[in-house]
């Protein structure tokens, strides 16, 4: 039945596009002057925007570590919660209460049941990310097109049955509006262990690295800030705003990163007197790297995950940063024992046995031809061409000048204005097969399995707004081969590659686990505007 409600979301749609095409037409006579006006209108009209009240929420709890053995089973529910966050009190999204969700700890190769219960006012599902399972229908891609799962509404359970055959760190998230349920923090970590597998350390910690706007609407009917994604100015490692962890002198720590933010990558550094103290890179995304290397800061893109050792030789308060925004400290204590000094920043170890296949076959992948191709871009529904979009382009260009960052990635919202007035309803940002010139969700590309596949994507720097992009592929894994043409001399098995703004990058996939998967940006508010494809595995 045609309600009042579809009629004011038809209205709704139709003013957007309206404005959008006001802000085309040369004859409007649109100048700065009106942009407050005009962003005025933009917010008083969006109109129903999610709830936020805090009446009657519970307080938010700290995350716990569960251990699960095999066979064992867990329960968790999604629900509302509310905290204080920059001295005022919001409502916030948990998985059991907690913020981030339960760090759920289980041995390579068990298997666990997950009963999953939504309580929330919107469908939702649960996405193992990483987790190269063996049933599809535990994936959390909310369809039933393939075969997967049918998104679960409101006081409605799934049961996911989830194994884990590779060690490293993973996490969990929806996969249902992540631009908005994601960003109220609905995340958790999975820890996969393996006795012997890493370093002896004298302490394991487990950072996830997040950012959040205390002003930034959410509409129900509609995404917003689309064309950049949502930076946020607060933040946070684990749910703190001021994150503070204490070590004793010469203790050796393992940091297990994952950024969990919409949009902003971080360059993670730990520095002292500004100085950046050096730190051990072991692993990323799935299991170990290839050789270990020492790093002194580390981009960590959205989705990504990262684990890092380092010794604090000296008592002092080191300061976690990522450029010019502070994360957090370290505070080390002089405990006046004076330990005997172990080999650490020499002693960097390789593990040739997770790569030895590739590395025997390297070149051959290498000279191999490329499978597919894929182009990043960005499309304006509302566009014209000639004179028409005048106007757009000289705010745009305005705003471009104004950015003091020239780099491949987009550390701040430095087009604040244009950011904030995009939305689904005006541009898509786009994955394209250069073969067919198929788009998005019109893509459909076919495997075999354990077929290895060499796929190149190119970040378009002449489209309108180049920006970083990382890529996901679901239930598989996959190494870098080259970028810009350099080969990569160090390996490692990821699940997510950052592409820059202008970048080349050539991947070579695993097809492990068959069924029909999904690949998309992990910026939110690109995914939500149409930055995903298809894919399918066969026997």
């Amino acid at each position: 039945m045609y309600t009042m409600k579809n009629s004011m979301m038809d209205w709704m749609e139709m003013w957007d596009m309206k404005m959008w095409d006001m802000m085309m037409d040369d004859d409007k006579m649109w100048d700065m002057k009106d942009w407050e006006m005009w962003d005025m209108k933009w917010m008083m009209w969006g109109w129903e925007k999610f709830d936020t009240s805090v009446e009657w929420l519970p307080e938010a709890k700290p995350s716990e570590v569960v251990k699960l053995k095999d066979g064992d089973s867990y329960e968790m529910t999604a629900y509302a919660v509310k905290q204080e966050v920059g001295n005022r009190v919001v409502k916030r999204l948990s998985y059991n209460g907690m913020i981030p969700g339960p760090l759920l700890q289980v041995e390579k190769w068990a298997k666990i049941k997950l009963k999953f219960t939504n309580k929330l006012w919107i469908e939702t599902t649960l996405h193992s990310h990483g987790l190269r399972l063996d049933d599809f229908k535990f994936d959390g891609l909310p369809t039933t097109m393939w075969g997967q799962q049918k998104p679960m509404k409101d006081w409605e359970s799934f049961t996911y049955e989830l194994d884990f055959p590779d060690t490293g760190v993973f996490w969990y998230h929806p996969h249902i509006r992540e631009d908005y349920t994601q960003e109220m923090w609905l995340y958790g970590n999975f820890n996969v262990t393996e006795n012997g597998y890493w370093n002896s350390v004298d302490r394991e910690e487990f950072m996830i690295l997040d950012d959040f706007s205390l002003d930034d609407p959410f509409y129900k009917d509609k995404v917003t800030k689309t064309l950049m994604g949502r930076f946020g100015n607060i933040m946070m490692i684990n749910n703190e705003e001021n994150y503070r962890l204490e070590v004793n002198q010469y203790d050796t720590v393992r940091l297990n990163l994952t950024n969990v933010a919409n949009t902003r990558t971080f360059d993670f550094a730990i520095t002292k007197d500004w100085i950046n103290q050096e730190f051990k890179l072991v692993g990323w995304d799935i299991w170990r790297i290839e050789k270990e290397v020492m790093v002194s800061s580390q981009i960590i893109a959205p989705a990504e995950r990262y684990i890092v050792e380092t010794r604090f030789d000296q008592p002092w308060e080191y300061v976690i940063k990522s450029r010019d925004r502070e994360l957090g400290k370290i505070i080390v204590k002089d405990t006046w024992v004076r330990k005997k000094q172990k080999a650490f920043w020499s002693d960097l170890k390789q593990s040739p046995e997770e790569y030895s296949f590739v590395r025997k076959n390297f070149q051959k992948f290498l000279d191999q031809k490329v499978d597919k191709k894929l182009r990043l871009t960005i499309w304006m529904k509302g566009m014209k061409g000639g004179r028409s979009n005048t106007k757009w382009m000289g705010m745009w260009n305005m705003e471009m000048n104004n950015e003091e960052d020239t780099d491949e990635i987009e550390w701040e919202d430095n087009m604040a204005m244009m950011n904030k007035i995009s939305s689904d309803k005006m541009m898509e940002w786009k994955m394209i097969d250069e073969d067919t010139w198929d788009e998005n969700m019109d893509i459909d590309w076919k495997f075999k399995k354990w077929q290895f596949v060499k796929v190149e994507i190119y970040n378009d720097q002449n489209s309108m707004h180049p920006m970083q992009h990382p890529i996901h592929f679901h239930w598989q894994r996959f190494l870098v081969l080259t970028r810009d043409g350099k080969v990569e001399k160090n390996l490692q098995w990821k699940d997510v590659s950052l592409v820059k703004n202008g970048e080349r990058v050539e991947i070579l996939i695993e097809m492990t686990n068959i069924w029909t998967w999904m690949s998309h940006c992990h910026i939110a508010e690109h995914l939500q505007s149409g930055m995903m494809m298809i894919f399918k595995v066969e026997e």
